[in-house]
């Protein structure tokens, strides 16, 4: 007591300091609360891919060969698939004459610090987005492109073409599905990924309605059954969670133009694209409003059940990454799309191939050399 009568500031800075390092505690404690009831799984690539090579190649199935034999345009889809396969079974020809724009060019893994963030469907099996985003070592603006689902890639654990969600199935014994996914996007693109995230279609409803909803514009009353889009009048207005994921899932939207004639709208994967990107910015243009960490630790909470990161991520690196990129914006950003062409398999599945090398588009917004 006597020396708070003879050193009252001296007193008062000591109670302050401890009343600041007791919030910051508290705070922190909240944070870490947050972010240990997200799922965390084991992501190691490369160690991945070295136990895909050194297990035994796929067994040469009818499935297997049959869809690998895409590579030669001029056969007969009405024949036999049995007898396609005794003719080639003995020589696979080599993937990269088929589609040599569906594997990149190696690119440094110092160059970028990559992204990969991943939206999960209903099934928890398959990619309904991906999106890459690159942060240039040396500095400068960010960048991001977003990678259609359906486009056609090779996957190293079943030793053929797929569509690149499916690698969200992992590969027995060797991959985790995040694994498997990194490691097809790295082929491709020709850059490795460093961090991954994953979020269900739950988890993203969730998120923005913790972030007071998103706003959309739309000219005219837009419905779309298979995802439950249902928007009845014009203009723009804000919407909540159940609908911002109906309108990024969108794939067959229509828009009423007349007394009652509906009308397909924007039904290709790049309209998706940019909706999924612009609800994004949306969505960090609301983080924004970021407070205190014990806000940062609300939102964290609102989605940690439906959210999976890779094991890489340490606490400090996840709230880093989600503080710097908060509040950015679309002009901010390098964006461009891939350039693609429509083709279907034997089987009949209409899948993209890549129609340029990936590393000729990324240079169009950020130069290699």
């Amino acid at each position: 007591m006597k020396y708070v009568l003879f050193h009252p500031w001296r007193a008062t800075t000591v109670v302050l300091v401890g009343i600041v390092l007791g919030t910051g505690v508290f705070y922190a404690y909240e944070l870490n609360a947050a972010f240990g009831a997200i799922a965390v799984e084991e992501f190691n690539p490369d160690v991945a891919r070295d136990a895909i090579e050194a297990a035994p190649p796929p067994a040469v199935t009818g499935t297997t060969v049959y869809d690998f034999l895409i590579v030669d345009p001029g056969y007969d889809v009405n024949a036999d698939p049995l007898d396609l396969i005794n003719e080639q079974i003995e020589s696979i020809p080599d993937p990269r004459d088929f589609s040599p724009y569906s594997f990149g060019e190696p690119i440094s893994d110092d160059v970028f610090e990559s992204y990969l963030l991943l939206g999960i469907d209903a099934s928890g099996f398959l990619a309904d987005s991906i999106i890459l985003a690159l942060q240039p070592g040396e500095g400068g603006a960010p960048i991001m492109v977003s990678l259609p689902r359906d486009l056609y890639v090779w996957n190293l654990c079943k030793g053929t073409f797929t569509r690149l969600n499916t690698g969200l199935g992992g590969c027995k014994g060797t991959a985790s599905g995040s694994e498997l996914m990194a490691i097809m996007v790295e082929d491709y693109t020709g850059i490795p990924v460093d961090h991954l995230a994953r979020i269900n279609f739950g988890g993203f409803a969730r998120l923005v309605d913790s972030l007071g909803g998103i706003t959309l514009c739309v000219d005219y009353p837009t419905r779309d059954a298979k995802s439950q889009l249902d928007i009845p009048t014009p203009g723009c207005q804000r919407v909540d969670g159940a609908t911002a994921l109906a309108w990024v899932r969108s794939r067959h939207t229509e828009q009423l133009k007349g007394e009652d004639e509906w009308v397909q709208v924007a039904g290709s994967d790049f309209a998706r694209q940019r909706r999924q990107q612009d609800v994004l910015f949306q969505l960090a243009g609301r983080a924004a409003g970021f407070s205190s960490p014990a806000t940062l630790a609300n939102r964290l909470s609102a989605v940690s059940s439906s959210v999976r990161l890779d094991s890489s991520w340490s606490f400090g690196q996840a709230v880093s990454a989600a503080w710097r990129y908060r509040g950015i914006s679309k002009s901010s950003v390098h964006r461009f799309s891939i350039e693609i062409v429509n083709f279907k398999t034997p089987r009949g599945a209409a899948v993209l191939l890549p129609a340029k090398p990936f590393q000729e588009q990324l240079e169009l917004v950020y130069p290699l050399s």
